[in-house]
């Protein structure tokens, strides 16, 4: 395994358990999730629960298949770690790194990227990595449309829509990503790149056009802050006919239907959709990241941020 040579990684104090063996929830602990059909569920720890979605039916959902793992912070037993590595680790590799992960996801938009480095904002433990520079008029304009805030103990998170100057918030952890899709209980996702009746050929749009990039199935990854402070992690697994995926409005309809989450943010969705969890073989990716074109669990990308929780 290769070291990190210029990542820098924060881990949030508190009480950090081991995975516990995973076993069936009871309905008592599973409130969060507002329907149960098509869905597995198990449990990784008390503090964190792992639903599985997949269904050949669905009116709505049907060739969907989703990951979500609930943490609650408010048990006191562990505590969410990010990960930042400008020399980019597969997913499965940062968990290596991190001791007592038992699951993570990939995180925010790439941010060392030559013709795009300067849309995103990245603060780890006060110190900004990374800041937004580019104009209104950049075709990247809405890729830091919102923000996730939390501190430096990794148990309180906050998702809300980006502010003019980010030196202006007071937190000290940000990362950018977009777009909202869930701010304070309103779906404004579902109106961000809705393209219902637009006469547009989106093949003809440039990649990065909001239109093109949230207006159609791609795999998604997206994070998500429940009534009662717990953090969701979610990833949508695309580009095959198993797995369709999704669009931000579709994503933040499925979101409302099954969560009714106070708060959500996409976040680097496509090739870099990963979901990580301790003890899954063959490599702990449960998800199926595309990049190998392959519907399987071994198509990692490399990316620079990681989202866990241990």
């Amino acid at each position: 395994m290769r070291n990190i040579k210029s990542g820098l990684l924060i881990c949030f104090t508190a009480l950090a358990l081991g995975c516990a063996t995973q076993k069936k929830l009871s309905s008592s602990n599973t409130a969060e999730l507002l329907d149960q059909k098509d869905w597995k569920i198990d449990t990784l720890r008390k503090d964190v629960i792992w639903y599985r979605f997949n269904s050949a039916t669905d009116s709505e959902f049907a060739n969907q298949n989703v990951n979500v793992v609930s943490f609650d912070p408010k048990a006191k037993l562990g505590r969410a770690v990010l990960a930042y590595n400008k020399e980019k680790d597969s997913l499965s590799d940062f968990a290596d790194k991190i001791s007592g992960a038992i699951a993570g996801i990939n995180a925010t938009y790439f941010i060392e990227k030559k013709d795009s480095a300067d849309y995103m904002h990245l603060r780890l433990k006060g110190a900004d990595i990374q800041q937004v520079k580019v104009p209104k008029t950049s075709i990247y304009w809405w890729k830091h449309q919102g923000m996730m805030t939390f501190n430096n103990e990794g148990t309180q998170f906050d998702i809300q829509f980006s502010p003019t100057d980010f030196a202006k918030v007071k937190s000290d952890n940000i990362i950018t990503g977009a777009p909202m899709l869930i701010d304070n209980y309103k779906p404004v996702g579902l109106t961000f790149a809705d393209t219902t009746g637009l006469k547009l050929d989106l093949k003809k749009l440039h990649y990065e056009h909001y239109l093109k990039h949230q207006g159609v199935r791609h795999p998604r990854t997206a994070i998500a802050i429940t009534a009662n402070g717990k953090l969701l992690l979610i990833t949508v697994d695309g580009r095959n006919a198993a797995a369709k995926g999704m669009s931000a409005k579709e994503l933040t309809s499925f979101l409302v239907r099954y969560f009714n989450p106070k708060s959500a943010m996409n976040i680097d969705g496509g090739g870099s959709t990963m979901m990580w969890i301790k003890g899954q073989v063959p490599n702990g990716i449960v998800n199926y990241p595309t990049d190998n074109k392959k519907f399987d669990h071994y198509g990692q990308r490399k990316v620079e941020t990681a989202l866990f929780i241990k």
